[in-house]
């Protein structure tokens, strides 16, 4: 992704506006909930926000929402993007702004699909957990209806009839069983995540006693977990000490130290205030924001009293962005693909094709998606139904952005790629749709290709 130029600031007028699509999705969501219920849900979904950015004000980082909640957490995020931002945080409008956004876009086509609504009361209800996986098979089912099918039928859940499709979809002289699987981050990826604040705390806590403002770019060459605690310290005591912008380069990791670019930080808060925390403030801290890096930031900062969670002012900081590049790490996190696949492929009947669609959310960086590609389609050309007629596997692939663009406050890169299970001449179902992206609109080519 070409960098684009940090040096801007946010208008101050035209905030008063209004997204009604937006607005209709979380409209229709809502329905399935008691009224009462869910505005306690909503007010302890605020509640936890309001707690966590104290906690984020004191220097501390904390989780945003309840993961017990998650379709709250979801709602809260929609709404309050769609109407006054009051509770809305960059990390959390970008991971369902997109999704019901398209929702709301299409609701009366998602309408005439049968056993919507009981899907959506369950994503709401019994599966306000994980919510994902609900939201996804809506957008499924509405981009089959989209593509031309007649009819498209949820399955109900029915106790003792055994595992069953997520859907059914007709149309003259053909039907399909079609399976939805949402894939989480591995546990390998959150691991290494985790592995990697940890790192970046070290550093965190010899800027503040160095009193010394730093940017620290790693690039990993192995895996997170074999990287003592202590690894960047002695680099960065180095650096901040003999005053060196020199990088370093050893088996373990290259990297550099650098200055916060007070330049640019300090000119835009000026005359713009900034939410603490967001990739903003790391693009102004560090003067440019990968998207397909990690990072970690730590500062001491005074608070907007109008909107505590924008910063007026910042008086120290220090930035960590790492890469991990080990072989190893790749490969783990390539990964998943054919337990899913074994899983999914147990839903289908055996008395009509079928096919899995199998959404893929990454923030991992183009080289892991494409390694996971590749690996994705070894796996589908060496796959063998047990009992089913599979035939397809579809792979949606999300990136979604807490972009630094002007005037831009999420973005989403969707990718789809079908892989071909063994070999046939069935032609697939649904062919070069898009989930959440406007069908036609997009460039050729995959996400991790160049453009």
């Amino acid at each position: 992704m070409a960098k684009n130029d940090p040096d801007w600031t946010a208008t101050s007028a035209g905030h008063d506006w209004r997204d009604d699509e937006l607005m209709l999705a979380v409209a229709w969501l809502k329905s399935f909930v008691p009224s009462r219920d869910m505005e306690r849900r909503l007010d302890a979904a605020k509640a936890f926000l309001v707690v966590a950015r104290e906690k984020m004000r004191e220097g501390v980082q904390a989780p945003l929402y309840d993961p017990s909640d998650t379709a709250a957490w979801y709602i809260l995020q929609a709404q309050t993007y769609a109407t006054d931002r009051a509770f809305w945080t960059p990390e959390g409008v970008m991971r369902v702004a997109p999704f019901l956004t398209r929702i709301g876009k299409e609701l009366p086509l998602l309408l005439s699909v049968k056993g919507a609504e009981e899907r959506a009361s369950r994503l709401m209800l019994t599966d306000r957990r994980q919510p994902d996986s609900g939201i996804y098979e809506l957008l499924v089912a509405m981009a089959y209806r989209r593509g031309g099918w007649d009819r498209v039928e949820f399955v109900p859940e029915t106790p003792g009839r055994g595992r069953t499709p997520d859907l059914n979809v007709y149309r003259p002289r053909s039907r399909w069983a079609v399976e939805c699987k949402r894939l989480a981050p591995s546990p390998y990826a959150a691991r290494e995540k985790l592995q990697g604040i940890k790192l970046a705390e070290a550093v965190h806590a010899l800027s503040l006693e160095k009193g010394e403002s730093v940017v620290v770019e790693v690039r990993y060459k192995i895996e997170l977990a074999d990287v003592p605690d202590d690894y960047l310290v002695p680099h960065v005591r180095s650096a901040i000490e003999r005053r060196s912008l020199t990088p370093w380069d050893d088996e373990i990791a290259s990297g550099r130290v650098r200055p916060v670019n007070w330049e640019l930080t300090r000119k835009i808060l000026r005359a713009d205030y900034v939410y603490f925390g967001s990739s903003r403030m790391v693009e102004l801290l560090a003067g440019y924001y990968a998207h397909d890096a990690d990072h970690s930031m730590a500062a001491k900062w005074r608070p907007w009293p109008d909107r505590p969670e924008y910063a007026d002012a910042v008086y120290h900081a220090s930035v960590v962005t790492w890469r991990s590049l080990s072989k190893a790490a790749v490969r783990q996190k390539a990964r998943h693909f054919r337990k899913i696949l074994a899983d999914a492929e147990g839903q289908l009947p055996p008395d009509r094709p079928g096919v899995i669609h199998i959404g893929i959310e990454s923030n991992a960086g183009s080289q892991v998606d494409y390694l996971r590609h590749l690996s994705n389609i070894l796996e589908a050309r060496l796959f063998e139904p047990r009992n089913s007629r599979l035939r397809w596997v579809y792979g949606n692939y999300f990136v979604p952005e807490a972009t630094t663009q002007k005037d831009e406050s999420w973005a989403i890169t969707e990718t789809m790629v079908p892989y071909r299970i063994g070999s046939h001449r069935t032609q697939w179902p649904l062919p070069d749709h898009m989930l959440v992206s406007e069908e036609g609109y997009h460039r050729p080519g995959m996400h991790w290709d160049s453009p």
